[in-house]
């Protein structure tokens, strides 16, 4: 049986991890001249025409509907008749411990109607091991990062717009952070970008006087908090080191730039970037709230101390870490991704 598609996800603009992830894979779906119809998200402003398009887009004529992320419960009902009736996979990928924050926070019948889909679906792509899923049989679930290599165009420092070349030259050594998306988690800056800016607080007042910090948010979202964390670096008289840049960009090549990546997010997934920062043979330093790649450095989530420490040794022993990662490597998933829709169709699952 060929393989068809529906790809049903977000696509940059705006820039994140899960639409830089299914960017990436549309292109590797292309390059393998595998058929396949690419459903964007944010350009479906109401359950209405999702339903419209998807009837349009999969009846009798795809057999995999592949869904990134967490849904509402009128999407779910609508992928579960297709699953149900019309003998469709259906297959999800979860990108981050967010859906289990989202799942939990549904209302009794929306829980109980979350809960029936995702037992009958097909197959989960989970991206870390951290992800739990109880009420699911574990032979429904793969562990794939989401992880797919960018290309040279993606990583080309050449390319990049010239607020970034004064910034090197400016600095002697530069550290960088992303969030796709002002957010919060838990009452907290999701990205911890108010972390970001403490410690270049600490390192610059602990006699750090070369270092400046570039923080990308190609979305800012909530121009009120953004107003807050701006009038913060100015308090701490941070203007002249701590960089904001707002605009889309391809974020390999700021990495590529830099000396130095922080993740300090109070959840997570499996992040592109820190990968993205490894691959580059960038250090890179994470906050411990979910299993990191091999080579990133821990920080104890929020504590600002303890990302310092971490910082202050990375930057004291550079040479040293960078030796660390220098044979690091990461798996392209996308043909794993691929040897999934192969093996949902075939339904040949081995019992883990």
């Amino acid at each position: 049986m060929k393989i068809k598609i529906v790809l049903y996800g977000i696509f940059p603009p705006p820039f994140g991890g899960v639409s830089i992830h299914l960017k990436r894979f549309k292109e590797y779906l292309d390059n393998s001249k595998i058929n396949f119809v690419f459903v964007q998200s944010n350009d479906l402003n109401n359950k209405c025409r999702f339903i419209k398009l998807f009837f349009r887009q999969v009846n009798l004529q795809r057999n995999i509907i592949h869904i990134h992320g967490f849904q509402s419960s009128a999407i779910l009902i609508f992928l579960l008749i297709l699953t149900l009736f019309f003998n469709k996979k259906v297959i999800v990928t979860i990108h981050n411990d967010r859906f289990l924050f989202a799942y939990n926070s549904l209302s009794t019948i929306k829980k109980k109607i979350a809960k029936i889909f995702y037992i009958n679906i097909s197959h989960i792509i989970s991206v870390n091991h951290e992800s739990k899923f109880g009420f699911i049989p574990n032979n429904k679930i793969s562990v794939i990062p989401a992880f797919i290599t960018p290309t040279s165009e993606e990583t080309d420092i050449n390319q990049l717009p010239n607020f970034f070349n004064k910034v090197r030259k400016k600095h002697k050594f530069i550290i960088t952070a992303n969030a796709s998306k002002i957010s919060f988690c838990n009452n907290q800056d999701l990205y911890g970008i108010d972390l970001s800016i403490e410690l270049m607080k600490k390192l610059v007042d602990n006699g750090y006087k070369d270092i400046g910090f570039i923080y990308v948010i190609p979305d800012i979202g909530d121009y009120e908090y953004y107003k807050k964390i701006q009038n913060l670096v100015k308090k701490y008289n941070l203007e002249n080191c701590f960089h904001f840049y707002t605009k889309p960009v391809a974020y390999p090549a700021v990495l590529n730039m830099c000396d130095l990546f922080i993740r300090p997010t109070n959840t997570d997934g499996d992040a592109l970037s820190v990968r993205e920062a490894l691959t580059l043979k960038i250090p890179a330093i994470a906050s411990d709230v979910c299993k990191r790649p091999e080579g990133t450095i821990l920080f104890k989530n929020r504590d600002i101390d303890d990302l310092y420490n971490k910082t202050k040794y990375v930057i004291d022993n550079y040479d040293e870490f960078k030796q660390q990662i220098v044979n690091i490597e990461f798996e392209d998933n996308a043909e794993k991704i691929l040897e999934v829709y192969k093996k949902v169709l075939s339904e040949k699952w081995m019992e883990k």
